[in-house]
């Protein structure tokens, strides 16, 4: 199964496939969510897979030195989120929900050189703990599911790492340090999800997110991570489960205005 084919292919499917349904039909479709019935906002989990997209770079380290022996490759590794999210009453078409959390996340792969008869491989695994926070569109495409496009930023703190190396001679630079991230990655993503509401109360959302652009390491507007010689794109796949609550008694009822106006709201809401 080559991975590094499969990545750009699930994109595409994530997107077009529900395109092409919401074309076909033409019918009003009934609001995802009840606001009469449940509240703005509640809980989610997000459990998945990460990969390291290896791109070939022409000049090593961003200088002028050439070798077309070494070839990087990514590894998956697990993913972990866990948090809250709030729908915007006064939303509508263009943002209908914000969310933030906290999340653990590996990140792995592998440089190799090959050149007459030395070869060599350089490994790294990466441990992180991190903030996100993003804002979400929904564009509803039948009674039961949605595309979901988002926009965010996550802070990351790489908490622990490990490299291993068989005499690579591009793992480090000039001083002996290794190519790398820094300790602390600023990153603003994009997400791109399919959500099947699964019941009245519960949602899930296949999603896949990737950088778009960093700030700390500042990677010269690019927005994939400089590991040894080679670059490599952070992919997260993640099924995101969220659930909806119903107020207790203690909560205050939403207050509308004139007869009607809930209703009209479900269906701004949903892009209706």
């Amino acid at each position: 199964m080559n991975i590094r084919r499969i990545i750009p292919f699930l994109f595409v499917v994530l997107f077009t496939v529900p395109a092409v349904g919401q074309y076909m039909t033409n019918r009003k479709n009934r609001a995802l969510v009840d606001f009469k019935q449940y509240k703005y906002g509640g809980w989610m989990i997000s459990p998945g897979l990460t990969y390291m997209y290896p791109s070939r770079v022409k000049y090593l380290n961003d200088s002028t030195e050439k070798d077309d022996n070494v070839n990087p490759n990514g590894r998956i590794a697990l993913y972990l989120e866990a948090g809250r999210y709030q729908i915007f009453y006064a939303g509508g078409r263009t943002l209908n929900y914000m969310d933030y959390s906290l999340a653990y996340k590996r990140l792995s792969g592998t440089e190799k050189y090959n050149a007459n008869e030395r070869k060599s491989k350089a490994t790294f695994k990466q441990n992180f703990l991190l903030a996100n926070f993003n804002v979400n569109n929904i564009i509803q495409l039948t009674d039961y599911t949605f595309i979901q496009n988002s926009i965010g930023v996550n802070f990351d703190w790489k908490f622990s790492e490990k490299f291993e190396t068989n005499e690579s001679p591009y793992a480090f630079d000039n001083n002996g340090a290794v190519n790398n991230t820094g300790t602390f990655i600023l990153s603003l993503h994009y997400k791109l999800g399919y959500g099947v509401k699964i019941t009245d109360q519960l949602f899930i959302i296949p999603t896949l997110e990737t950088p778009i652009l960093n700030g700390i390491k500042w990677e010269n507007g690019k927005s994939t991570y400089g590991i040894f010689s080679s670059r490599y794109r952070p992919i997260m796949f993640s099924v995101r489960f969220a659930w909806l609550r119903i107020p207790s008694r203690r909560d205050c009822p939403p207050v509308y205005g004139p007869a009607g106006d809930a209703d009209k709201q479900q269906q701004h809401m949903m892009g209706q």
